[in-house]
């Protein structure tokens, strides 16, 4: 094995679109922690984040206030609070910003005044993908399919 890898040489600033459409709450809890954390060691290291966490699917439940009068009525989301703290502490560091789609909003039955403070709403979170994309962000994309949980042994 050769000497330590020299990934992070000349980085400033580092941008990332994380692409939430998870609906299991220990996932989204997951993976909600490792932005927190590797926001963390960017700036350990004196590089500056421009996280960008897009909420539409069955992630919109994660930023409601209450699941009672829309699709996810019924719905136990037990890790609630805790999702909603890491968002909040995301949101207030100025390392990540929260959008929530309203096309997905409406089709969960979601109103804006049913919404966490903590987030932006946009009409459509594909477009912003998209832009940001080709803006240099890096895609990371957040669903059960794409991201199994690592279990501490």
């Amino acid at each position: 094995m050769t000497g330590p890898a020299n990934y992070f040489n000349g980085l400033k600033r580092v941008g990332a679109v994380y692409d939430f459409t998870t609906g299991d709450e220990n996932m989204f809890c997951d993976r909600m922690g490792l932005i927190k954390l590797t926001a963390e060691n960017f700036h350990k290291r004196g590089i500056e984040t421009d996280f960008v966490i897009l909420i539409h699917g069955p992630s919109t439940k994660f930023v409601t206030k209450s699941q009672s009068g829309t699709k996810f009525d019924g719905e136990k989301v037990a890790r609630l609070p805790e999702i909603h703290a890491l968002m909040r502490e995301l949101d207030d560091s100025g390392k990540a910003r929260i959008v929530t789609c309203g096309i997905a909003m409406g089709r969960h039955l979601i109103g804006k005044d049913n919404l966490m403070p903590f987030t932006a709403v946009e009409e459509n979170v594909a477009e912003i993908s998209i832009a940001l994309q080709n803006q240099g962000y890096a895609y990371m994309q957040v669903d059960l399919m794409a991201a199994v949980p690592v279990k501490a042994a």
